[in-house]
């Protein structure tokens, strides 16, 4: 189990790597221009649970109805460090 930020946008293959290795039991987060993941399908990318950082998904000029995928607050993301030993960045 590993906590995976993302925080690359749709075109860099590093990023896309993150997600296509994470298994079901790692949390990935969306960050920075990371946020651009979620307009993709991306439960068909990989398969970990996503989730997307509220205040990088605002500063892009999204709301929180531009996705489907759960999103969290510093205080979540703070909450998932702690929760996992090994992290992916």
């Amino acid at each position: 189990m590993a906590l995976v930020m993302v925080k690359e946008g749709r075109g860099n293959i590093g990023a896309k790597m993150k997600l296509v290795v994470a298994r079901e039991d790692d949390d990935i987060v969306l960050i920075q221009d990371g946020v651009y993941w979620m307009l993709e399908q991306i439960q068909g990318v990989t398969k970990g649970r996503v989730s997307v950082l509220k205040e990088d998904l605002l500063a892009r000029g999204y709301t929180e109805d531009a996705t489907s995928l759960p999103i969290i607050d510093y205080g979540g993301l703070v909450e998932l460090i702690e929760k996992h030993e090994r992290f992916i960045g």
